[in-house]
């Protein structure tokens, strides 16, 4: 390269900027551009122009499928772990060389050979002086973060060597194509390093009305209800339950299969059912209440003016008094309207 063409870049460089470029954005590729191009300049005197910037987010072994063993890979680390890496082709790598033995650019290309130590040790300075700049550079652009903390590490011998430390996750490749100026001269640099995914922020999302009224008829409507079936109650004498024998035949006047009171836990009538049968169990009808029996109405009666009952009934002997409730058995068609009753023994039953 010429004084005359290194004096345009260097001029280029450090002109100040006008008003109409201080209004563009600055973007990633150009941000990458001027850090590299400053940075090789600074560090090893090296006088190159970024051509093109290209990235692309990649798994691991998709990322390690475009590099090839012949170029110089470098290990990149955070706190002590290998977590990317940067590779040098051929011509970069020479030119490099160059600068620092020569101090210039040989003006032909560069011959074949494999990358060696020495290649990597003359390359630490222009990288760690490009490692230190990019963060800077990048700020406020998509790769702000991405190459935070990164250092050079160990040289990896050869890509499956690199593919055996690196974790198998998703890496952004940053590939920046050069122009040395010399002898049509093209390089190429890229680094590699983890994505850094960002989260996305949360969004409120309005819940669902709910029907608050609708929502309480159906949680009433699925509690649990506990009821009782109750065919018959009825008082005796304790004389008398002492003295049941089996077979004994133990009257319900009043009782019909109509009967049955559907009782809360707390013993609060709810409905009045009849007594049947459906697929061979016990079951109850619910229905109107039977119109009272004079039976009842005389009972009733009895209660309301106590002074008028009639000898025959009269309350019993003064005995203490036992509550029988009896379970609900089947019934038959024919029973609707008469008396049942229950026969004492080992077990309960009604007498068709």
């Amino acid at each position: 390269m010429t004084d005359t063409t290194q004096t345009t870049l260097l001029r280029r460089m450090i002109r100040p900027r006008t008003d109409k470029e201080a209004d563009n954005p600055l973007t990633s590729s150009r941000a990458v551009r001027l850090a590299l191009t400053k940075s090789a300049n600074d560090a090893i005197g090296l006088v190159l122009s970024v051509t093109s910037v290209a990235e692309e987010v990649a798994m691991l072994d998709d990322m390690l499928g475009g590099l090839s063993d012949d170029l110089l890979l470098i290990g990149l680390g955070r706190d002590g772990v290998q977590v990317g890496l940067v590779s040098i082709d051929l011509q970069l790598r020479a030119a490099i060389v160059e600068m620092q033995i020569v101090g210039a650019l040989i003006d032909q290309a560069a011959t074949e050979r494999a990358p060696t130590l020495t290649d990597s040790r003359l390359c630490e300075p222009l990288l760690n002086a490009f490692l230190t700049a990019f963060p800077a550079a990048v700020s406020g652009t998509p790769l702000d973060g991405w190459a935070d903390g990164a250092a050079l590490d160990d040289r990896f011998r050869d890509v499956r060597s690199a593919g055996l430390v690196l974790a198998d996750r998703k890496y952004r490749v940053v590939r920046m194509n050069v122009d040395l100026g010399v002898a049509e001269r093209q390089g190429q640099i890229a680094i590699a390093l983890p994505l850094v995914e960002t989260a996305l922020p949360q969004v409120a999302v309005d819940p669902d009305p709910v029907d608050w009224d609708a929502a309480f008829q159906d949680t009433a409507q699925d509690a649990p209800a506990s009821l009782e079936a109750q065919l018959h109650s009825f008082s005796v004498p304790l004389a008398t339950i002492q003295g049941l024998s089996v077979d004994q035949l133990l009257p319900l006047p009043g009782c019909t299969v109509s009967s049955v009171k559907l009782r809360a836990a707390d013993g609060t009538t709810v409905a009045q059912a009849k007594l049947g049968q459906i697929g061979g169990m016990r079951a109850v009808r619910l229905q109107p209440a039977p119109p009272p029996q004079l039976a009842e109405l005389a009972r009733g009666a009895a209660q309301d003016h106590p002074e008028v009952l009639s000898p025959g009934m009269q309350d019993g002997p003064e005995d203490p008094l036992i509550n029988m409730t009896t379970d609900a058995g089947p019934a038959q068609s024919n029973t609707d309207n008469a008396d049942l009753g229950i026969r004492s023994g080992k077990e309960m039953a009604f007498d068709e």
